[in-house]
């Protein structure tokens, strides 16, 4: 039910839906799926005050999160995690419901090699980022995927 309110307009009363608008510069939405407490408050502290943070321990956490809630604008995705792993639940995301498969995904993962660096950008992901996360660094990739 609407909640309206009669309002003076230079012509006569009329009724006005208070209902307030979605700001066009609302906080878009970070979900952090990352195993490691710190890793899941680090990119809170970085990004609480420019974004909405939605920290989860692992991918089946996530997935149920999803299936109830808004869809976030990004996904910061540990490659490492108990019960659903990265890339497990990198495959449900994009295999499974329509409204989550465009849903940009940075991987993130301890492994620096040469070769997870190939196998990551074989994978439908968006970017990935080495742990420990560098500030400059995670801030570019991020705002460069949430600022467009």
């Amino acid at each position: 039910m609407k909640n309206f309110t009669t309002e003076p307009s230079p012509n006569k009363d009329v009724m006005v839906d208070n209902k307030k608008p979605e700001s066009p510069d609302k906080k878009k939405t970070i979900m952090i799926v990352d195993d490691e407490e710190a890793c899941r408050e680090i990119v809170q502290f970085y990004f609480e005050n420019d974004y909405n943070i939605i920290p989860m321990s692992n991918g089946q956490e996530a997935m149920e999160y999803l299936k109830n809630n808004d869809i976030p604008d990004l996904i910061i995705l540990d490659m490492q995690m108990p019960n659903m792993n990265g890339r497990l639940f990198l495959h449900r995301i994009r295999k499974g419901d329509p409204k989550l498969r465009n849903i940009p995904i940075i991987f993130s993962s301890s492994v620096s090699s040469e070769l997870f660096i190939k196998s990551v950008s074989s994978l439908a992901v968006t970017d990935y980022i080495v742990k420990p996360f560098k500030r400059e660094e995670i801030d570019k990739k991020v705002n460069a995927i949430l600022k467009q």
